[in-house]
């Protein structure tokens, strides 16, 4: 065998395996999102005045801040980000006589998507895509993760 073949084997052989990609987990929805738009039924709506904002903390819990109302709507939420695509239900608080509404979601780097059928009764199957289609009770909201405020160093 000539010396080069052999060294070129030498090399293939001691050369490292390649490295399985590192399974990636998937993107967290816990923090406070700001609301950029919405479409319900096909047609857009306007944002509120002073705008929204939904917390998602890492309890399961949610809050909802619209507009300049003092007053926050809350409940409680589940996820399962295994689910292609990731799955979201929101369910309101028991004294609410609200039915959960089962959506979707997904996380592109710092916007956040979801998609939910807003059934007065009940009974509706979760979207499957992330669209709203004309005269559908399907609405599909986008959100921009807030940034932590910058605190500025205190002066004696």
């Amino acid at each position: 065998m000539s010396p080069s073949l052999m060294l070129g084997l030498a090399v293939a052989v001691a050369a490292p395996a390649p490295k399985a990609e590192a399974k990636k987990e998937p993107a967290s929805p816990v923090g406070t999102w700001v609301g950029l738009k919405a479409v319900a039924g096909g047609m857009e709506l306007p944002v509120p005045e002073g705008g929204i904002e939904f917390t998602l903390a890492a309890d399961g819990t949610f809050s909802v801040r619209e507009g300049k109302r003092e007053t926050k709507e809350s409940g409680t939420y589940k996820v399962d980000a295994k689910k292609d695509p990731a799955e979201i239900d929101i369910i309101p608080p028991a004294d609410k006589k609200d039915v959960p509404m089962l959506g979707i979601y997904k996380i592109e780097g710092d916007t956040l998507t979801m998609c939910f059928v807003r059934s007065p009764t009940g009974g509706a199957e979760r979207p499957k895509a992330f669209e709203s289609p004309a005269g559908s009770q399907v609405m599909v909201m986008t959100l921009k993760r807030m940034k932590a405020e910058a605190k500025e160093p205190k002066k004696d």
